[in-house]
Order: structure tokens, then sequence, then C-alpha cells
């Protein structure tokens, strides 16, 4: 079985294809502005033109603009919190954030998942680990036996903090997830945009995280002064000075 990891196009964030020789499930799906692109270049990594499951580890334009025409396409079943259903289904623009990108929503159908959700792919199981504080609805994907968590945006990066000020994103709440994600025996974290993080730089990032979000709260959630907000075009936090 392999992991691959396809990385976004601009605002898109990246994602992971689970596959083997019969089956493939993908996590996240990019914006729809590129989803004809991500089609060809996710038909160019399997060896079937089948994806049986698509995975949201949450319900911003960003992760899940594309799941329903890869669906589609695909003929994919999609998984997501049951905190994102009625907002993919519903075309909202306002919590999925597609406002923020000038574009739609597209109407998504999923059906709900829960903490402690499992499915499999071949002999390998993943479970879904309620992660929330980016969104309520955010949620990670482990592969216990291999040591994998896909993160979603809980880690954009090793470098780059979680954002909590969108609609139902929540400090504390993200705090105590990365808490929860520092518990499990990790061998790599692949996070939604930066580079996959392995090894002893797990707990290095982590606590840089922890410590930052400790500040936050602290704060009453306010950013470090000498941090630079983020310009129009762009969606995270730049640490001042870098971490």
């Amino acid at each position: 079985m392999d992991v691959i990891r396809l990385p976004g196009i601009h605002h898109d964030t990246s994602m992971t294809i689970l596959t083997d020789d019969c089956e493939t499930i993908l996590i996240d799906t990019g914006t729809s502005w590129h989803q004809v692109n991500t089609e060809e270049r996710i038909k160019s990594k399997i060896e079937h033109n089948d994806i049986a499951t698509i995975l949201l580890t949450h319900r911003h334009y960003d992760t899940a603009g594309a799941a329903a025409h890869l669906a589609n396409i695909f003929d994919s079943t999609i998984y997501a919190h049951g905190n994102a259903i009625n907002p993919l289904s519903s075309n909202d623009q306002l919590t999925t954030w597609a406002s923020r990108f000038d574009s739609d929503m597209p109407p998504t159908s999923a059906q709900a998942i829960e903490d402690g959700w499992k499915s499999n792919i071949g002999d390998l199981e993943i479970e879904a680990i309620h992660t929330p504080g980016h969104t309520s609805c955010h949620t990670s994907f482990l592969l216990e036996e291999l040591g994998i968590l896909v993160t979603g945006d809980l880690f954009p990066a090793a470098t780059t903090p979680g954002r909590t000020d969108f609609p139902t994103g929540n400090v504390v709440q993200m705090k105590d997830s990365i808490q929860r994600v520092r518990a499990l025996d990790l061998d790599t974290l692949i996070p939604s945009r930066g580079e996959t993080i392995r090894g002893n730089a797990i707990e290095e990032s982590l606590t840089k995280h922890l410590d930052f979000f400790d500040s936050m709260i602290e704060a009453k959630g306010m950013l470090p002064k000498e941090w630079p907000v983020p310009v129009p075009t762009c969606m995270w936090w730049t640490p001042e000075p870098e971490w």
C-alpha cells in the first residue's frame, strides 16, 4: 500500500492518496478552481480509475471545494464529521470560507462520521480523530500501523500555527487537539501545506504549537503584536521571529 502526498496548487490544501492494486482512499481535495487538473494528477498516481472513499478533514473551500466533482468522476462516497454535513450540502458561503475566495461552495453530499470511526484499505486501518479548533468539524486521520497522522489544518506546517479565527474556530479546542495528538505514538505528521514532519521534529513542532496557543489563551485570543497580519492573498500567520 502506497501513501502519496499530492501538493496543492495555489491556495489548495495538499491531498493524501492511500492506494493499492485494488482500491484508493483520498483525503482532502483542494478547491474547485483546479478540480480538472487535480483529477488528472490523481489519475496519474493510481493503478485503477476508482476511488471508493473521499475523506474530508473539514468543511473549508480550500480543502473540500473539489470533493463533489471528484466524487462524481470517481464514483466515490464522501465522508466528513457530522458538524460539516449541513454546511457542505447547503452551499454555505460563510462557514466553508468560500466567500473568502470569491467562490461558491459546490453543494457536496457527504456521510457523517464521528470520533473513532474506522475504515480499511486492504489490511490497513484508518481511524478518524476529532481535532476541533480550526473548525468544529475538523478531523485528522490516523494510520496507526504506519505511525502516520494526516493532520489537515490542525498543522498547516511545522513552522506555521493553525488559525482559529474562522467561523466555529476555538483556540482552547485547538490546544486540546494538539495535546491529544501529542499522546499518539507517531512517526510521521502529514500537514496541510508544509513539509512532512518526521521523527524528533514531531515533538519539537508540537511543543512550539502548544506554547503558541498557551500564549494566545493567556492573551485572550490576541496574536503577538509583532506578528504580521495575513495579507488578502495569504491564509496563514507568519511567526515573527520565524520559528
